[in-house]
């Protein structure tokens, strides 16, 4: 659990959603990052004897946590939550957490088998709409883990902070807006300077069959809703407005 006490605010941080940044700016803005809702115990990030004291003393010691729990005894807090556009980060899921993600070599000459090999991904993990069961989440841990509970079903954050426009939803916090380390540059240096949000070897509307694009839209409707998300960013192309119809009506 994510949380500061002195802003009475709780921060959910779903992987791949620029949290990792956020969490070195949070660190420095009195929040706290614990293994559960007991707040016994810190997350260390893992190897940290290899950290130098320069990282330590910035604050890189600690890890966020990636649960999205809301202990009822903190109801008169607020919560926030980074986000990203859900093509992107499903694309960012396949590209970090899988075999065969993590693996493969994109070059210009083999875009369609990166198509056709994510197609294959999104299909095995989203050929069904809802997982009815814990039983069925278990025989699919990637999906439990990354996927399932990004959908908000028991309470939707009072604020969120888009991967996309990191900076500017930073500072549209208080907490944040008030801080030296606003006021000074240093979150606009820190994130400029951030290879993990500003280098991609490829962008998600490069990637996104027909198919698969119309999957992880139904699968995420939610998100893309509430956040003002383009159901239609997955592709460079111009769609008609029939086209577009289709897509968010038509059934697979």
């Amino acid at each position: 659990m994510n949380i500061s006490h002195e802003h009475k605010i709780i921060w959910w941080a779903p992987e791949r959603c620029g949290t990792k940044a956020t969490a070195h700016i949070f660190s420095k803005l009195g929040f706290e990052y614990f293994a559960d809702e007991t707040e016994t115990q810190h997350i260390v990030k893992r190897r940290s004897a290899e950290l130098t004291r320069k990282q330590i003393d910035n604050g890189g010691i600690y890890y966020q946590s990636h649960s999205l729990k809301y202990p009822e005894k903190y109801s008169d807090y607020k919560i926030i939550c980074n986000i990203r556009n859900p093509y992107d980060r499903m694309l960012s899921i396949f590209s970090n957490f899988t075999n065969v993600g993590s693996r493969f070599v994109y070059t210009k000459d083999n875009p369609q088998k990166l198509v056709n090999t994510f197609e294959s991904f999104i299909r095995e993990m989203l050929l069904y709409h809802k997982v009815s069961t814990e039983e069925d989440l278990e025989k699919k841990p990637l999906k439990k883990t990354y996927l399932s509970k990004y959908s908000f079903e028991t309470q939707i954050p009072d604020f969120f902070i888009k991967m996309e426009s990191l900076e500017e939803d930073l500072g549209k916090l208080d907490f944040v807006r008030e801080s030296e380390i606003w006021k000074s540059g240093y979150i606009r240096d820190y994130l400029n300077q951030n290879p993990y949000i500003n280098i991609k070897p490829y962008k998600f509307n490069n990637v996104y069959s027909l198919e698969s694009a119309k999957r992880v839209y139904e699968y995420n409707k939610k998100q893309f809703i509430i956040c003002d998300y383009d159901p239609f960013s997955f592709t460079r192309q111009e769609l008609s407005n029939e086209e577009k119809m289709k897509f968010i009506h038509d059934i697979l």
